[in-house]
């Protein structure tokens, strides 16, 4: 699916519902809403919007738009490595349960996202009337990966094999110059026809997957990602441990000592390597474990303020308004 893009700066294109339909069937199954049931002739967004499979298994998405209503959406997404580039604005989304999000955090610039499914998994995205993202995501097949990137040569301690098959695994960290002009450049693509457009395409998609695992695999690279591959280990292995356990948080002493580092080291290379401190972090995971419970289980108001470690149910209400841009109340009438 194509939607074109605007002649000039000053018109806009209507999102539809059903275009979004129309691109869930490209990237998986299950589509729906999980707000009211929407028309398919309903606008939920208004800007540009492109999507395309320049080849079979390497899907091209650009979007600067924004959002005209509040929107959650849930689909079964299919195997994919997933690359996302942010210029503007930001994006956020559920992985399984687990929180993604790019663009808006350590400071709101641009912002790259890196996701992997080795297997179908429920992916849920949030949208927020009047929030808008300016980016770029490629989605690559385990197919086409084997066929046209892996040769069984890379001998980097995280290998493309290997990264390909670690379900969940995510990370974010701050785009070169080089993967911002190629996100800059499909969001510009000249107004070639057919065969043309779809080869110009291609060959930013691919330069971007390519410059995507370089930064992610070189560990030459790895200053330019907020420390050495050893720091980024360790601040995963600290991630995964409050994932694990969102409610029973460590000390930052506790934490620290089990990372073999100082509570001020361990606080700057996790916000080096996550981009948000390490309780803000906490606070965050905390909010989207209370909104699944208040949307899937129906849980009271002041459950959710509790388990999200609020005493105050209006602080609660405020920080979930700002993170989700709706009231806990109407998050719960979902359920």
């Amino acid at each position: 699916m194509v939607l074109p893009a605007p002649s000039s700066g000053s018109e806009r294109s209507k999102i539809r519902h059903e275009d979004l339909v129309s691109f869930s069937r490209l990237v998986g199954t299950g589509y729906r809403p999980m707000d009211v049931p929407l028309d398919g002739a309903v606008t939920v967004a208004e800007g540009m919007f492109h999507l395309r499979e320049v080849r079979p298994g390497l899907l091209v998405h650009a979007s600067d738009a924004r959002y005209e209503r509040t929107v959650t959406t849930r689909m079964e997404k299919q195997q994919s490595l997933n690359f996302s580039i942010v210029l503007g604005g930001g994006w956020r989304a559920t992985l399984g349960g687990t929180a993604l999000a790019s663009g808006g955090h350590g400071g709101g610039g641009p912002s790259a996202t890196a996701f992997v499914l080795s297997e179908s998994d429920l992916w849920q995205k949030h949208a927020v009337e009047g929030g808008h993202a300016r980016m770029v995501n490629v989605m690559a097949s385990p197919e086409w990966l084997e066929t046209s990137i892996l040769d069984g040569s890379d001998a980097a301690p995280l290998s493309m094999a290997s990264l390909a098959r670690r379900h969940r695994w995510h990370a974010y960290w701050q785009p070169s110059a080089r993967l911002l002009g190629l996100a800059d450049r499909v969001l510009g693509m000249p107004l070639y026809g057919g065969a043309l457009q779809k080869l110009y395409l291609e060959s930013r998609a691919i330069d971007i997957v390519v410059e995507s695992l370089s930064l992610l695999l070189d560990e030459g690279s790895a200053a330019g990602r907020g420390g050495r591959p050893s720091e980024h280990r360790r601040m995963w292995a600290v991630r995964e441990r409050l994932d694990a356990a969102p409610q029973e948080v460590p000390s930052l002493a506790q934490l620290a000592r089990d990372a073999g580092v100082s509570p001020r080291t361990l606080q700057r290379q996790f916000a080096a390597v996550h981009g948000v401190a390490i309780f803000d972090y906490v606070r965050l995971r905390r909010l989207d474990r209370a909104r699944l419970l208040l949307e899937r289980e129906g849980i009271s108001v002041a459950q959710a303020a509790h388990l999200a470690g609020y005493s105050s149910a209006a602080n609660f209400a405020t920080a979930f308004r700002r993170r989700f841009g709706l009231s806990p109340r109407q998050a719960r009438d979902r359920a």
